[in-house]
């Protein structure tokens, strides 16, 4: 399957943590697995990919975090979104579907762009 590159990434992974973290509070492996799980392929993000952006969230008052005991006694930083964060998610969305509207009708569907999943001796 297509990845994403890291150009059309950029700016955009501030959002996608933003977005999990609305679920309630997470660790950054956690954050990782479920990124990854969402995008179903498309994103193939790793801890040394998201954890810049999340002391880059933290500075920005967008997230809170603190540490905690696992249940495995490790300690975790776990995170979780602010009242600031919560207005930058709801202004980043506007902004994606501004610019997903866009590039649409531009473009064509996203359902036109991404590749068809192949069978083995056959085209679907």
């Amino acid at each position: 399957m297509t990845r994403l590159s890291k150009q059309t990434l950029d700016g955009n992974v501030e959002t996608l943590i933003l977005a999990v973290l609305k679920a309630g509070p997470s660790y950054g492996y956690a954050i990782v697995k479920e990124l990854n799980e969402r995008a179903e392929g498309i994103l193939q993000l790793g801890e040394g990919t998201i954890y810049p952006v999340l002391y880059r969230l933290e500075e920005k008052k967008l997230i809170a975090a603190r540490w905690r005991l696992a249940e495995n006694g490790r300690q975790r930083k776990y995170y979780r979104l602010i009242s600031k964060g919560h207005k930058a998610l709801a202004a980043n969305r506007r902004q994606w579907q501004m610019l997903s509207a866009a590039m649409g009708k531009v473009l064509g569907s996203a359902e036109n762009l991404l590749p068809k999943p192949q069978v083995k001796g056959a085209t679907i």
